[in-house]
């Protein structure tokens, strides 16, 4: 047994120190081509994070060997749970050291692909595991460990924060709003581009006094973690950011806005500094304005902290705003946008509230109509809508000549989906099941069956199906919301929904009627929304089919490897310490890596058709009808879709 560990470790350990290392190489090599993009060679800057990377990587294993009598395995965890050392300074240091060196190296290397493409790729993947796996199983091991390194998110109480914590907040909050940022500024102005601004500004002034509230924003932005005294205020301040950022660099990245500022010369110390300050900065990553959202954070920070001078701090964030358009560096457009993801960002509880509540109205929503044996349910529809979205967009991409293409392919995705659930989700309350996996392994064989019969490219037709699968998704999880399939564990009531209609599966099979749970359904359509429309980007770079189909796979893989871990069904199925579907989930990611490793041909024009439309009705007819409708009193196979 001792030799048989002995192996297992080394096994292990060389898949993380020697395998994975030399398949992101390969990775990166193999896509060199297609990646074309400048790459960061500040020297300083790349050296510093190579060294710390090593450091971060070579501390953290060197800590848990000493300190936690074991190695940095999760099948085979240290005797002890490990909080100093480089471990007071983060929780993951081997993990935060391993990006820093995929970045560095690829920089080091002049590697696009490795900078733009592995890296951060590689850096989800890391998310992805801690969150959907790895914290799980260690809480399991060492039980709840309520410690906090420096690099730790402020806590929700309303504890006085010292400098040490108020540091960290800025670290936390301003480092990777700095990358992302200034990520898009060094690429520049992106493909098809699109100029914010309206005609009419081109004749606005710029008025170089403004200047000077436009340079001070950074000033007034960098000040709020050092005003802020609580450490719930801080913690409000860092989701804040955190979400800013992340709304504004998906914006960026999807769509091409660019502002062309408006010229003119200098008359004065501030009409140069306007010059000097457009010199460090560029077109992209103008809308939204983070001008206008760092101000409004600012001004709300500072009302917090000093809530007698509230309006002059919100007057300094007008002024601010103001200036953004007085001194030529953004357009209105820019503007309204930063104030939109603003409000997004301060509303968010609200939002997500009332997008929460209308999830519950609709998974309660289930309603049925019998006629003799038969019997009708409504969340047929929504799975019929799915496959109707997802008929129009396959053969948007091939026209009206071969508008049937989409309708036989989401045949097929039908009957995998019913055979994968009957197989693998099988449960003795149910004899209809359909399972996602399953259509994934269904579309192609329609696929070949139409290159069978029509002159179409088989990889082509796949990656029109990778642009159509996430929006299938999203109407087919608000079917699994009124279903109650594909539910959440038990969470909090700021957090789950609850299911309480008596044929929902959660009830059925789960015996967690009225519960709070997560909503995972909301989740994966949220997750979908991302990847639709990155996938349209890509289309719209002119991205090979094989690269398209790639990024789908690996971007699904990613999101349902971490849904899973939100999901608490009872037939859930667990293999070598993980859910079964979190393997197959990897098998995704797997595979898509390897798509994208191999370019071909480009992927068709997108245009809707006539003839389309009529196959996506009669697919919609199909659809609703192999999903909401059954024979409940019938104990033949694929009879019911639900128990009674």
């Amino acid at each position: 047994m001792q030799t048989k560990t002995i192996i297992g470790k080394i096994s292990y350990g060389l898949i993380f120190i020697l395998i994975i290392p030399f398949f992101l190489v390969l990775w990166a090599k193999a896509t060199a081509s297609l990646i074309i993009l400048p790459v960061p060679t500040n020297p300083f800057l790349i050296n510093i994070a190579l060294i710390v990377g090593i450091f971060f990587v070579a501390a953290g294993m060197l800590n848990l060997w000493i300190l936690g009598k074991g190695l940095p395995m999760n099948a085979y965890p240290p005797k002890f749970f490990v909080t100093n050392g480089v471990y007071s300074i983060t929780r993951n240091p081997i993990y935060l050291g391993s990006i820093l060196l995929s970045f560095s190296l690829s920089a080091i290397l002049i590697s696009a692909s490795g900078f733009w493409l592995v890296s951060p790729i590689f850096t989800l993947m890391i998310i992805a595991y801690t969150v959907g796996f790895e914290n799980e199983r260690t809480e399991k091991i060492f039980g709840i460990q309520n410690y906090s390194p420096f690099l730790s998110i402020a806590k929700a109480n309303e504890k006085t924060l010292n400098l040490k914590e108020k540091l960290a907040a800025f670290i936390l909050a301003f480092v990777p709003w700095v990358l992302a940022y200034e990520a898009f500024i060094f690429l520049g102005i992106p493909k098809n581009a699109i100029n914010t601004t309206l005609p009419f500004e081109n004749k606005i002034p710029v008025i170089e006094f403004t200047t000077l509230f436009y340079v001070l924003t950074y000033l007034y932005a960098v000040i709020i973690p050092f005003i802020i005294k609580k450490a719930n205020v801080m913690r409000e301040f860092e989701y804040d950011v955190w979400l800013a950022t992340g709304i504004s660099a998906f914006i960026y990245f999807t769509i091409p806005f660019i502002i062309k500022q408006r010229e003119f010369i200098p008359h004065s110390f501030l009409g140069n500094l306007l010059v000097y300050d457009r010199s460090q900065d560029g077109f992209s990553a103008a809308f939204p304005s983070f001008h206008v959202i760092w101000a409004l954070i600012s001004a709300r920070y500072f009302s917090i902290s000093f809530k007698k001078f509230s309006w002059i701090w919100y007057s300094l964030a007008v002024l601010i705003t103001i200036s953004c358009v007085t001194t030529g560096n953004h357009s209105i457009l820019d503007v309204i946008g930063g104030i939109i993801v603003y409000i997004i960002v301060v509303y968010r509880t609200r939002i997500w509230n009332s997008i929460r509540s209308l999830a519950e109205h609709i998974a309660n929503s289930w309603k049925e109509k019998r006629f003799g044996n038969v019997r009708i349910i409504n969340h047929g529809v929504y799975a019929g809508m799915a496959n109707f979205v997802g008929t129009l967009i396959i053969d948007g991409f091939f026209g009206s000549k071969y508008a049937i293409a989409g309708f036989l392919i989401g045949i097929f995705g039908i009957i995998g989906a019913g055979l994968w659930a009957q197989i693998i989700e099988g449960s003795s309350k149910l004899q209809r099941p359909y399972g996602y996996y399953g259509s994934i392994i269904g579309t192609p064989i329609g696929g070949i069956l139409v290159i069978i019969l029509f002159p179409v490219n088989f990889l082509v037709l796949m990656a029109a199906v990778a642009m159509a699968a996430p929006w299938i998704q999203i109407s087919g999880r608000i079917r699994c919301l009124v279903q109650g399939c594909c539910h959440g564990k038990i969470t909090n009531e700021h957090i789950g929904i609850r299911f309480t209609k008596p044929y929902s599966r959660v009830n059925k099979i789960s015996g967690l009627s009225g519960a709070y749970l997560h909503p995972t359904q909301l989740y994966s359509i949220g997750t979908n929304i991302i990847t639709g429309i990155i996938m349209i980007r890509l289309v719209y770079l002119e991205m090979p089919a094989t690269f398209i189909m790639g990024i789908y796979f690996i971007m699904n893989g990613l999101a349902r490897f971490v849904e899973e871990y939100f999901r608490g069904e009872a037939q859930t199925a667990y293999w070598k310490g993980m859910r079964s579907y979190q393997w197959i989930a990897m098998i995704s990611i797997i595979m898509g890596v390897i798509f994208t490793c191999f370019p071909t041909v480009k992927m068709n024009e997108f245009h809707l058709n006539i003839p389309s439309l009529y196959w996506a009705i009669a697919m919609f007819i199909v659809t609703s009808f192999a999903y909401g409708v059954d024979f409940p009193n019938s104990n033949r196979r694929f009879a019911r879709l639900t128990s009674e």
